[in-house]
Order: structure tokens, then C-alpha cells, then sequence
């Protein structure tokens, strides 16, 4: 029996973490440009509220991201060749 092995395709994932990354730089400096001409109490709290999480939370999605190419790439080298030494083996 032939088993046929399917490589996965990261390209996407790559893409879209780039993108998440450059939209934020985006958002923090149209932010920047903003809160200079709004510097009130209104202003402080939807900072607050909405903003001051979102950077460590973009931050914590790409690192799992990443983590999640890395995993599939070793599952994928063991798909290609099950009897090569695993990096646990090593």
C-alpha cells in the first residue's frame, strides 16, 4: 500500500502574521496622531479599554503562531520520512 504524503502549506499563515504585525504599526501610529489632538478623560479610557491589550495580545497570538509552523513543519518531516530521528531522539 502507497501511502501519499501532503506537504502543508505555511505560506498563508506567514502572510497573515505579517500583515497582523504591519496593520498594528499602522494602528498604533494613526493612534499616535489621534490621541494628540484628543487628550481628555474620554479619550484615556477607550485607550484603556480598548486599546492598551490589544499589543500584548497580537503579540501573544503571533508567538503561538509561530509555534504552531514550527510544529506542523516537524510533523510534516516526519510525514515525509517516518524513519527519520525526531528531534526528541537527538
Amino acid at each position: 500500500m502507497t501511502t501519499t504524503h501532503m506537504s502543508f502549506n505555511l505560506g498563508p499563515l506567514h502572510d497573515a502574521e505579517n500583515r497582523f504585525q504591519s496593520d498594528f504599526v499602522d494602528l498604533a501610529k494613526r493612534w499616535a496622531d489621534v490621541r494628540e489632538g484628543w487628550r481628555d478623560r474620554q479619550c484615556e479610557r477607550f485607550e484603556k479599554e480598548h486599546l492598551s491589550t490589544l499589543g500584548p495580545s497580537l503579540n501573544r497570538f503571533c508567538t503561538e503562531l509561530r509555534e504552531f509552523c514550527d510544529e506542523a513543519r516537524k510533523a510534516d518531516r516526519l510525514l515525509a520520512d517516518p524513519d527519520a530521528p525526531s528531534e526528541e531522539n537527538l
